[in-house]
C-alpha cells in the first residue's frame, strides 16, 4: 500500500462498485470502458442518489479530511489512471464540488487544493484482487459499525448545549439537512427530560430514544402532551405521565395489574406512530388508558371506525356507477341487471325505515 496524493483528474470512478449493484436493473460494466466519460458521468450519477448531497455538504464545511485515505488501484487499461476501490462517494463528492467551483460557485481554497492532490493509498502487485474483496468486507460488512439514533443525537446535543452551533452549522458539519438536526435534539431532549422525572426517571434508558425520536415527530402528541419548542420540553404534567406509563412497565405494586402485563403498552416507534389515530379517538384513548386494556385493543377501535366509514364512499362509487348507464344499456337489461337495481333499492329502503325508527324511540 503505497501512498500518494493523486490528482483527481485521474481518479476514476468504479461503475460496479457494489454500492450501485442494489436492484434488478443493474448491469455490469465492461471494466475496458471504466475511463470513458459517459461511463464516468453515469457512476457520477448514480452515485449522486447515495446521499452525496449531505457529503458534499459536510466537506465543504469541515474540509476533505485525511481520516481515511482513498483507496485506490492502477488502471491498465488507460496510463496514469487509477481506478477507486474503496471512496468511490468521496471522490464523487469531491468531482461535484469541483464542478461547483468551476461553475461559480464558493468552495473553500482547503477543498480546492485537494482537486490537484487527493490522499490516497495505491494497492498494487499479487493478490490485488483478492486484497480489493477482502477490503470491501472489512468497510462494509465487518468494519466500522454505525452509530445508532442515540448516539447520534447526543452528539448534535452535545455540539448545540456545549459548543452552541446553530442546527444549520451542525447539519453542514454532520452532512445532514437542519430538519433532521432538530427532530434528533428534540427527541435527545425529551429522553433527558424523562431521566430528570422524580417516579419514572429510574427507566428512562438510550433504548428508548426511538420512542421518542417518533414521538416529537407527531404533531397531535405534541399538542397532547404540551410540547414547549423553546423549553423542548412537554409541559402538560398530566398527559406527559401518561405518556410516560405507556412506555415503562406497570409499577410492582400495582394490584390491578396481572402476570401478562410485565410490559409496556408501547415498545415501538411503530405503536408510538399509531397514536395519531388513537389520541384524537376518544373511545380508542380512553381504551388505551385503562389498565386492562392493550395497545390493541385501542387500535382495534380505530380499525373498527375507519372500516364502519368506508360505506359512505362504497355507496357513492355505486351511485356514480348508476349516472353512467346509458339508454341503450337500460334498454339490453337483462332480469339479473333489473335485479340488482331492485335490491340496491330495496336495501336503501330497509336502511331509512331502520333509521326513522331510531329516531322515533
Amino acid at each position: 500500500m503505497e501512498p500518494r496524493d493523486i490528482p483527481l483528474d485521474d481518479l476514476l470512478l468504479d461503475p460496479n462498485n457494489y454500492r450501485l449493484q442494489d436492484n434488478d436493473t443493474y448491469n455490469l460494466v465492461n471494466e475496458e470502458r471504466f475511463a470513458e466519460e459517459n461511463v464516468q458521468e453515469r457512476t457520477l450519477k448514480k452515485l449522486s442518489k447515495h446521499s452525496l448531497k449531505e457529503l458534499v455538504r459536510s466537506i465543504r464545511s469541515n474540509g476533505f479530511l485525511e481520516i481515511e485515505r482513498i483507496v485506490v488501484t492502477p488502471y491498465e487499461h488507460a496510463e496514469g489512471k487509477f481506478l477507486v476501490i474503496e471512496g468511490n462517494r468521496r471522490v464523487a463528492a469531491l468531482k461535484q464540488l469541483r464542478d461547483d467551483h468551476e461553475g461559480g460557485i464558493d468552495v473553500p481554497d482547503s477543498v480546492i487544493n485537494v482537486f490537484g492532490a487527493v490522499p490516497c493509498l495505491i494497492a498494487d502487485g499479487d493478490g490485488e484482487e483478492f486484497f480489493k474483496e477482502a477490503l470491501m468486507g472489512i468497510r462494509h460488512v465487518g468494519g466500522i459499525k454505525e452509530w445508532g439514533g442515540f448516539q447520534r443525537a447526543k452528539l448534535i446535543a452535545d455540539l448545540k448545549n456545549t459548543h452552541k452551533l446553530e442546527s444549520s452549522d451542525i447539519a453542514d458539519r454532520l452532512g445532514m439537512s437542519v430538519q433532521e438536526v432538530n427532530r434528533r435534539y428534540k427527541a435527545f431532549s425529551a429522553l433527558k427530560q424523562m431521566e430528570e422525572d422524580e417516579e419514572f426517571g429510574e427507566y428512562a434508558n438510550p433504548g428508548m430514544y426511538p420512542l421518542f425520536h417518533e414521538a416529537v415527530s407527531l404533531p397531535v402528541l405534541r399538542n397532547w402532551a404540551g410540547w414547549d419548542a423553546d423549553t423542548n420540553r412537554f409541559e402538560n404534567e398530566e398527559n406527559r405521565d401518561i405518556l410516560y406509563s405507556l412506555i415503562t412497565p406497570p409499577p410492582p405494586d400495582d394490584e390491578d395489574a396481572t402476570e401478562d402485563d410485565t410490559e409496556p403498552k408501547i415498545t415501538s416507534y411503530n405503536q408510538v406512530r399509531q397514536l395519531r389515530e388513537i389520541l384524537p379517538n376518544d373511545e380508542a384513548r380512553a381504551c388505551l388508558l385503562q389498565k386492562n386494556k392493550s395497545f390493541l385493543d385501542a387500535q382495534t377501535i380505530v380499525k373498527r371506525d375507519e372500516i364502519s366509514k368506508q360505506w359512505r364512499g362504497e355507496v357513492g362509487e355505486a351511485i356514480t356507477a348508476l349516472k353512467k348507464i346509458s339508454a341503450l344499456e337500460v334498454e339490453d337489461f337483462s332480469e339479473d341487471d333489473i335485479g340488482i337495481v331492485k335490491n340496491l333499492i330495496s336495501t336503501s329502503e330497509k336502511v331509512l325505515e331502520i333509521y326513522e325508527k331510531i329516531k322515533a324511540d
